[in-house]
């Protein structure tokens, strides 16, 4: 039976169809505010290339695969008028399909106290979040909001926008944490 490799994967995504088009001229990155600002590594020609070469371990662990936020400031300076977001996002669904994980802090639901408002789906520019029933302990069947790892950006628009504080991104310093490691100093044996 004939496999498919990484390439035709890509191609058969909506926003992979671009693959081939794309001429490597550069444009794309001068434009991209992650590159000059956030990761000097990020670029989608390096990506589109190791896609095409079916480098798929290398492809699934580039930051350019997790970090294109889809602002499209790349899209209106493109010689070839290529949505090179949509390619990067066809990578990053694959990427989620085989089990790859985002090295991003992704918003979280504590589905406990979650209201299904749908205010945070609203808001998210990446269509991350959506509002599902779910069987949860002591609730039953009800509707909250679940977020997709593969498409959530960590920017923290959810957590600003619940009324419940039921969504949030996870952070180093967070509440518990903080308390967890005063607890640690005042008693390093651990005992209580």
């Amino acid at each position: 039976m004939f496999k498919s490799g990484l390439a035709d994967e890509v191609r058969a995504l909506p926003g992979g169809e671009n693959l081939e088009m794309c001429y490597s001229c550069g444009t794309c990155t001068s434009k991209c505010m992650i590159q000059q600002k956030l990761e000097p590594e990020y670029n989608p020609r390096r990506l589109l290339r190791m896609v095409m070469m079916e480098m798929r371990e290398e492809s699934f662990s580039n930051p350019t695969t997790w970090l294109c936020s889809s602002c499209d400031l790349c899209y209106p300076a493109c010689p070839q008028q290529i949505h090179i977001s949509g390619v990067i996002t066809a990578v990053k669904k694959i990427a989620v399909q085989n089990g790859q994980k985002t090295p991003l802090h992704t918003a979280v639901v504590d589905q406990q106290t979650c209201v299904a408002c749908g205010l945070c789906a609203e808001v998210c520019p990446y269509e991350a979040i959506t509002i599902e029933t779910r069987k949860l302990p002591y609730r039953g069947s009800i509707p909250v909001a679940v977020v997709d790892p593969g498409l959530c950006m960590a920017c923290g628009m959810c957590g600003a926008a619940c009324r419940s504080n039921s969504i949030s991104i996870p952070a180093d310093y967070s509440d518990e944490n903080v308390v967890e490691s005063i607890w640690k100093w005042l008693n390093p044996e651990g005992a209580l």
